[in-house]
Parts: structure tokens; sequence; C-alpha cells
């Protein structure tokens, strides 16, 4: 009897044991862990074209960046100056330095929320870059003496710090028609940045690379294309832009790119599409499956003669771009190349742009974004019925996809940890929520895991991608008033 029971004991020590680790596995929690202001004078529009919040909205990439222990958040103060923000992690003084040189206030762009600040930081050589202040203007980007974020603790914090405002980045090319500044980090430590020429409906991308072995940005050169010819239920069009979500490489060096359309004969987007770069942004990948496929056919190149007289042919992703910023050889992304759209979805069903994309650590692209669950019609942004959808690309080419069983509210931000596990944040109804799934369950389980109503936010909210990848911490911009928070969650 006594063995009996001892065998039972360890039986249902082994169950409850079993059941714990499920349930640790399972959703991942956030725990708040640190509340800062930044400043308390920090520009609200007043009236502004496209809403009142131009500190914190999805199309800033980025606005909170890490480097090296320390912490940079940019936004304009209330005298319409670009001011940065930093702190040494993890729970150093704000200090801030204003560039007093250019006001945000002055010109023919007033009060336009587009025309945000958006932030890249160099690690190969320690610079800040800044582009700010357009929406299809003349470009504006500055850049800070090298060095200022690889030994932070030695540079004096002032705008001696940077450099004159200037219009171009590739000496003696000014650019016009700027629109949605964007930098993002090179798994060689350098910095890409992309930018839209032309305007809604009518505009082409951009990218550019900075080269921080001889300080110089270079090879600029279109990718995506504004032309083409396109039809559906809402009519035909024969220009459009593309709205990027967050351009970002794996840990495997692919760089990918997810985008909607917008064209220029109205309606709202269509499409959710999606091409990748193994070297960097010049050629590019369609979407199409990686697998090989037997076909009969009757031509000739790839194709190989078989046993039996038929003919085969290798199937998988096709080179539709190249990059190479020369008119007479390149090859430009546009709406009718091939297998690039990974979901179809009509301009009926008011897709929002500009959302959110991730890499997890096998290299698989996820975008979350969200559109109405029912059509609303041509040229119609859904009030109601709209829903958050979590979309992932598996590594035989295969879209999965799961709508989120939360309430929507702004465009979102992605997140995905070393684990793989998945994390969301929006504002709604005034509040900061995340929402978050396990890579276990195939991100089948989302639910909300943590909220912030403290406090009456406005905009979107901002997160720090790369204090994420750097400790695990999910550091949440999001402004309330005039003031810039910075929120703090442990995960679990």
């Amino acid at each position: 009897m006594n063995s009996l029971r001892g065998t039972m004991k360890v039986q249902i020590n082994i169950f409850f044991l079993i059941i714990s680790c499920t349930a640790v596995a399972a959703v991942p929690l956030a725990v708040k862990v640190q509340d800062t202001i930044v400043d308390t004078q920090a520009l609200v529009l007043s009236g502004g074209a496209y809403g009142d919040t131009i500190n914190g909205v999805s199309f800033q990439q980025d606005a909170i960046v890490t480097d090296n222990g320390f912490q940079y958040v940019a936004y304009y103060n209330t005298s319409g100056h670009i001011c940065i923000a930093r702190r040494q992690l993890p729970d150093g003084v704000w200090l801030k330095l204003e560039l007093t040189d250019y006001t945000f206030l002055d010109g023919s762009q007033d009060n336009d929320a587009h025309n945000i600040i958006s932030m890249g930081i160099c690690p190969n050589d320690g610079t800040i870059h800044l582009s700010f202040d357009h929406h299809g203007s003349t470009l504006h980007y500055r850049i800070s003496q090298p060095g200022v974020t690889t030994n932070p603790e030695t540079v004096t914090w002032d705008e001696n710090l940077f450099y004159e405002t200037q219009n171009y980045l590739e000496a003696g090319k000014s650019v016009s028609s700027v629109t949605y500044p964007r930098f993002w980090q090179t798994p060689e430590g350098n910095l890409q940045m992309s930018y839209r020429i032309g305007g809604s409906g009518s505009g082409d991308i951009i990218l550019v690379d900075y080269n921080a072995a001889l300080s110089i940005w270079e090879n600029t050169r279109m990718v995506i294309s504004r032309y083409g010819t396109y039809n559906d239920s809402c009519g035909s069009s024969t220009t459009r832009n593309a709205y990027l979500n967050y351009p970002c490489y794996g840990l495997d060096g692919v760089l990918h790119l997810t985008w909607c359309w917008r064209e220029g004969s109205g309606g709202t987007n269509h499409d959710i599409c999606h091409a990748w770069s193994s070297d960097g942004g010049t050629t590019w990948y369609n979407d199409a499956r990686p697998e090989q496929s037997i076909n009969i056919s009757t031509g000739t190149g790839e194709e190989r003669q078989s046993l039996l007289g038929l003919r085969w042919t290798l199937t998988g992703p096709q080179v539709i771009g190249q990059a190479t910023g020369n008119t007479s050889t390149q090859q430009l992304i546009d709406v009718n190349s091939s297998d690039i759209i990974a979901i179809p979805i009509n301009r009926e069903y008011s897709l929002m742009n500009q959302q959110s994309q991730a890499i997890d650590p096998q290299g698989r692209v996820h975008t979350v974004m969200w559109y109405a669950t029912e059509g609303a019609g041509c040229n119609v942004w859904a009030s109601t019925g709209k829903d958050y959808h979590h979309y992932w690309r598996d590594f035989d080419g295969t879209w999965h996809h799961f709508q989120l069983p939360v309430t929507v509210g702004s465009r979102p931000k992605l997140f995905i940890r070393d684990n793989g596990d998945a994390f969301l944040i929006y504002l709604r109804s005034a509040g900061l929520y995340i929402a978050a799934a396990s890579a276990d369950s195939q991100w089948t389980d989302w639910q909300e895991i943590a909220s912030d109503t403290t406090g009456s936010f406005a905009g979107e909210g901002m997160g720090d991608f790369y204090r994420f990848k750097e400790d695990g911490i999910l550091s949440v911009m999001a402004q309330e008033s005039t003031t810039p928070r910075i929120l703090d969650w442990q995960l679990n």
C-alpha cells in the first residue's frame, strides 16, 4: 500500500508538473516595471491636417532607439524644434538636447501630422541620423558627429553634436517631393533609408545605403514603381504608391518588405504584398513557393527533358526587381510584378496602410494589419467591423492567418522575441494595450495580456525594437497631452 501511495504521489506530481509547464509555456505575461516622463512640453497640433498627433505615429521608423546601453527619443517640442532626449538604461535621468536652428511651424507645411521625425542610429560609426518635416516636400536631413552613441558617457549632450540641415544624402543630389522617411540597421551594422517620392496614389519607393567606413550615403535606387495597370470592381488605375509596413532584416540577413497599394484612381488600399532581398536590397524576389513542381511544357531555358519525353520546370521565387539605380538596367517592382500578392484584399475592405512587420528567429516574415470583416464599398472607410489579422509565411511559402480576438485600436506594432513569442502594441480608448501569442501555439492563442489606462494617450504608440532585441524589455513611447511617456514592460 505504501508503495502504491508513493507511485500515485509521483504520478500526481508529474501530472501537475506537466500542467504547470504547459501554463508557463502558453501566452506570455507582461509586467510594467517603469514609467518615465521624457518632457512636459512636446508638440500637439491644433486642428492639424490628418490629425493632431505628430509625435508617435505608425509611419515613424523610428522615434525611439537604443544603442550601447542608452535610449534615445526624438520628438518636436511646443516651439516646433526637434528634440532628442537620452537616458542611460535601465533607470537613468532623461537629458534633452534641442536643435534650435530649425522650426517646424515655419513654412507651408504647417500643422500637417505627416511631417514626423524619423531617427536612425548607425552602430558602425555611432552617428545619429534624422529626417523630418516633409509631406511631399524637399528633403530635410541632418547627421550627428561620429562616435556620439559609441561612447555615450564621454559625450557632452547638446546641439553642437549635430551638423546643419541639408537637402541631399549623396553630395550634389538634392531630393524633392519626399514623404515617410525610414531608417533601419543592416546586419553589418550600417544603416539604410527609404522614402517615397511623389504623392499618395502616385509615388515611388527609394532606397539608399549609408557607408559608415566612408561616412557617405550611396547607391540611391528606386525599388517600387508607381506605374502599371490595375483593375478591380472599383475601377481602373494606372498609377499608385506602395505603403510600407516596417522594413527589417531577419537573422539570416534577408531584408523583407511588406506593403499595400493605394491607387491613384481613389478608393482605399488593397492587397498585402511581400518581396525579399538577400543582397541588401538590390536583387528582389517574389513570394512564389520555393518547392519544385513538374509541369508538361514545350518551352526551353530552365526546362529539362524527362525519361517519358515530358518536360519539367523548376519553380519557386523569381527575380522581380533589380534595383541598380540605372534606368537602362533596373527592373522595378510594380503592381503587375509576378507573385507579389501574399494576401489578396480588394479596395472594398478598408485595408489600413503602414502597419506592422517583424521577422521571427527562423527567418519567417510576419505582419499584423487591420481591415473590415465585410466589404464597405468603394471609396468607403468602414466605421465598424474591423479586426486585426495576423499573417505569417512558412518555409514552404504558405501564408497562415489568425484573426485576433481583441478590439481594434490604432495601427499596431509587432515584436517577436528570440523564442518566437509575438507581442503587439496599440492604443485604444485612451489606453495602451499589449497582446501576445506563443510560438508553441503557432500564434493561435492571441489575447490581451497588459494595459495602461492611467493617461489620455494620443497617437499610435511607438516601441523600441532595438532595446527589445537587446534585453527583452518592451519600451513603448506614448504621448499624454504634451508629455511623452516611456512605459517599460518586463516580459516573463
